[in-house]
């Protein structure tokens, strides 16, 4: 899963400036070790080179491809060292512009010598299983298909993280409402509300998720066992309350007395998880503002 957003700390004691050392944090960092994203890959008959790094942290490595034509007689991608993407042909965006689409590579990196591809196997297999699930719901990005072992692509979603600069207003917050209605009848609940970098205010002026890789989906819907049942409502209620949270800080202007409420009642689930993740947290941070350059592929 992703690491856990946090908000920043309120004394600069705690994270202590950054040494100029002019390294790297170690390979085992990072999902890819000291590689970044292949500059090309290809998907459907069609070529896509590498814009730029969204993120590329400890668990996956997520990047903005755009279409390019390759030029008369370039043979296609076949001297490109990049795996090949199994998936679906979309069409271009509009405007005759090549079309965009994101990459995201689970962890294959060994971790200090220990092999770790299997979790990046784990991993990507569980996201694609609840890309697929929801296909179809508005504001679900389309799955484009698998890409090697442990990756996948989709499309990309242009647009704004949900912040107060893009004044989300009250048909903002009704259709993300709407949207996470419709995810959870799916049996997926979504788990990651609390991070406001996946929901995206997309230049439609329509909310979008992305980033399903700590969802929790019932596999086999209503005819799940009772655990896996009772799992899915706890973190489906968990859900609602990021949602109440948002939309009481950013539109407090149209929210009702009973939506403050929901935001304020705060699960045992909610405080366990920030008195064990927060303390992780600081110290991860305090440890990598040992390094001052970027992960790879970051710029």
């Amino acid at each position: 899963m992703n690491d856990i957003a946090s908000p920043a700390p309120s004394r600069s004691s705690d994270l202590p400036p950054p040494r100029q050392t002019g390294r790297r944090p170690p390979a085992s960092f990072f999902a890819l070790g000291c590689h970044a994203p292949p500059e090309e890959i290809q998907s459907g008959g069609r070529r896509y080179r590498r814009r730029r790094v969204f993120k590329h942290d400890f668990f996956a490595a997520t990047g903005l491809y755009e279409e390019v034509n390759p030029h008369p007689g370039a043979g296609g991608m076949e001297n490109a060292q990049t795996p090949s993407a199994r998936g679906i042909d979309s069409p271009a965006t509009a405007g005759g512009q090549g079309q965009q689409v994101v990459l995201k590579i689970q962890r294959t990196y060994p971790l200090f010598g220990f092999p770790m591809q299997w979790l990046g196997r784990l991993a990507a297999r569980h996201e694609t299983a609840v890309f697929r699930r929801l296909q179809g719901i508005a504001g679900i990005p389309e799955f484009l298909g698998e890409f090697g072992p442990t990756g996948y692509l989709h499309a990309f979603v242009p647009g704004r993280d949900l912040g107060p600069a893009g004044q989300p207003d009250a048909a903002f917050f009704q259709a993300l409402f709407e949207l996470l209605t419709m995810i959870h009848a799916r049996h997926v609940a979504y788990v990651d509300t609390n991070k406001r970098e996946n929901i995206l205010q997309g230049d439609d002026g329509r909310p979008h998720l992305i980033d399903f890789q700590i969802s929790f989906i019932a596999r086999r819907g209503a005819r799940d066992n009772f655990a896996a049942r009772w799992i899915l409502r706890r973190l489906q209620a968990e859900d609602w309350y990021h949602y109440y949270k948002h939309k009481t800080r950013l539109a407090p202007q149209i929210c009702t007395p009973a939506d403050f409420q929901r935001a304020g009642n705060r699960s045992w689930y909610i405080r366990l998880h920030r008195r064990i993740a927060q303390p992780v947290i600081r110290w991860r941070r305090r440890f990598l503002a040992r390094y001052n350059n970027p992960a790879p592929g970051r710029r």
